[in-house]
């Protein structure tokens, strides 16, 4: 926009100085020129009142010689730049130019002229002796001499353009200032609400056209926050209606005397209860994944391995850790949500492996890139009987739900989720998180 503005301004003043300049600048000239050839009539003018004068005084003095009281004068100025031309026809100080014999003609009639041919002027003036007798004094202006002056008025017209413009562009800079500081402001207002903070609200400003984008985004933020509120509020009740009953249901199981059928109906409860947490979970999500996410996976993967290490060491297995000391590892995702995902890969071991089954959690990358996240454990692994019961597409108890929620996690970073087996012998499941 700062551009824009002032290469519009620039191009106005531009445009207005060319128009105004030119006009200036010819008026400039021509002042010049005919400042030139006035002067040049008026040296004329002077150098026939003195042959004038002369031949009065020749005449008074009773001289007398073949021009009949027209006196022989000296040229003055220089060769070329005063012509004089007698009674008789003859020419002193170089020939007529014949651009000049029009106003020589004038002269000899007895009247001054003068003409600006462009190039050079020229100036006649009469020097009258008798009703007989009239000779004519021709000044002459080369150009230089008629361009004379011409140069620092041009130059001043010059620095009034450079003014004209240097001005322009600082105004056209102060507008765009106070143009664009407002969608600035209101850019970062919508940068801090994509950030999840929805109570920021764009002020107003004084350009009604960004005024009505404010309302606009501020309407809209408030109708986001509605929503979400709303979907809490139903993920809460859902959660609700769906644990009560469940808690009947097994105070009920628990009544079963049948030990195969109450276990056999255990089993069947647990694997609901799981599902129902997992939607549960992924209904309740406070934040959403988006372009402004951004959290330290590194730092997310030490916390939720410090809290998941005590249940492992109550079930006596052994969990290594690795890649947590790299330092920060940005990637897309919040907090929230890559400690979720991270939690999904831990209690799919803790959940579908038996008791001891060793298990190991790595983080790999390099900030500015993409992040690994794996969790492989010493059980079954995929798609093989499991020692308590179940297959491992299917392991225990498994609905993949959870697996789902950590794959769309993963993908909603700019990544993906890969399973297969590891090097412990069991499952491997490994989420690939895009930078933040």
């Amino acid at each position: 926009m700062y551009r824009r503005l002032i290469t519009f301004a620039l191009m106005v003043v531009a445009v207005a100085a060319t128009v105004l300049v030119i006009p200036l600048a010819l008026s400039a000239r021509d002042l010049v020129r005919a400042g030139a050839l006035a002067t040049l009539a008026e040296e004329a003018r002077l150098v026939a009142d003195g042959w004038e004068s002369a031949g009065r005084a020749a005449t008074a003095s009773g001289s007398d010689d073949d021009l009949h009281d027209v006196p022989l004068i000296d040229l003055p100025g220089e060769p070329g730049q005063v012509v004089l031309v007698y009674p008789d026809g003859t020419v002193v100080g170089g020939p007529i130019p014949p651009r000049a014999q029009d106003v020589v003609d004038s002269a000899a009639a007895g009247r001054s002229a003068s003409v600006d041919t462009g190039a050079s002027g020229y100036a006649a003036a009469p020097a009258v002796f008798s009703d007989e007798k009239t000779a004519v004094v021709l000044t002459i202006a080369g150009p230089d001499r008629m361009g004379e002056g011409l140069e620092p008025r041009l130059l001043a017209l010059a620095g009034l353009v450079a003014f004209l413009l240097v001005g322009a562009g600082l105004a056209a800079w102060q507008l765009a200032r106070r143009t664009a500081a407002p969608i600035r402001e209101l850019a970062a207002t919508a940068d801090v609400m994509a950030a999840g903070d929805l109570t920021a609200r764009a002020s107003p400003s004084a350009i009604p056209e960004v005024d009505d984008v404010a309302g606009a985004l501020n309407r809209l933020a408030g109708r986001v926050a509605e929503l979400l509120a709303e979907e809490r509020a139903a993920a809460a009740e859902l959660a609700h209606q769906l644990r009560t009953p469940l808690t009947v249901l097994a105070a009920d199981v628990d009544a079963v005397s049948d030990d195969e059928v109450r276990q056999r109906l255990a089993d069947d409860l647990l694997t609901l209860q799981r599902t129902t947490d997992e939607i549960i979970t992924s209904a309740r999500r406070t934040s959403r994944e988006g372009l402004r996410a951004r959290c330290d996976a590194a730092a997310v993967v030490a916390e939720r391995a410090e809290f998941w290490a005590v249940l492992a060491d109550y079930q006596g297995r052994r969990m290594q850790v690795r890649g947590i000391a790299q330092g920060p590892l940005p990637v897309r995702l919040t907090e929230y949500d890559l400690a979720t995902a991270v939690d999904i890969l831990l209690q799919n071991v803790f959940v579908h492996t038996p008791e001891g089954v060793a298990l190991e959690l790595t983080i790999d990358g390099a900030p500015g890139g993409s992040v690994r996240i794996s969790v492989e454990d010493a059980g079954p692994g995929f798609g093989t009987s499991n020692p308590i019961g179940g297959t491992a597409e299917g392991r225990t108890g498994s609905t993949s739900l959870g697996l789902a929620i950590a794959e769309r996690l993963a993908i909603a970073s700019g990544g993906s989720m890969e399973r297969g087996s590891g090097s412990l012998g069991g499952a491997r499941v490994e989420l690939v998180l895009g930078p933040g």
